[in-house]
């Protein structure tokens, strides 16, 4: 970083505020896990059910970056735990279609998430429409980067 660069200076702030909120956010996650008998896997399929709906096992497994097989037996677990179901498409009924059981995770998982919640409803009152547009553009824009980037780099 340049000495005395306001913008760099920034810049590094934001990357390392991102940082610190990914890693606390996977810290709770596995807290969170740990509480439910689920892992951080299963949370991930439930995140990405819950942001994006019903999907296929093959869409769930690229959105996680989960082979077919580990899938499989990621989609088992939910199942078991009540979280999750198997349904046949209307469409076409040789593929499978994956919902959340929304009561189960209103009743189980979302009450370990109320404090974290009400953390970040106090933080979004602090801030404008503007504001919020702003940040609501930026992380949209981070996460648009991450999609194309969807596998770590090689090391050297």
């Amino acid at each position: 970083m340049a000495s005395g660069d306001p913008r760099a200076a920034l810049e590094e702030a934001v990357r390392h505020g991102l940082r610190a909120l990914m890693t606390r956010a996977v810290v709770f996650n596995h807290e969170v896990a740990e509480r439910t008998g689920l892992n951080l896997t299963d949370l991930q399929c439930l995140g990405l059910l819950q942001l994006q709906g019903p999907m296929s096992a093959g869409a769930l497994a690229r959105g996680t970056g989960l082979t077919t097989s580990a899938i499989t037996a990621a989609i088992d677990r939910l199942e078991r735990s009540g979280y999750a179901a198997r349904e046949h498409d209307a469409t076409d009924r040789r593929r499978v279609i994956v919902k959340l059981d929304e009561k189960q995770l209103e009743d189980k998982l979302l009450p370990l998430y109320a404090s974290e919640a009400a953390g970040r409803k106090d933080v979004l009152a602090r801030f404008g429409d503007e504001e919020l547009a702003t940040v609501r553009e930026f992380l949209r824009a981070l996460e648009e980067a991450s999609a194309t980037r969807a596998q770590p780099d090689a090391p050297g």
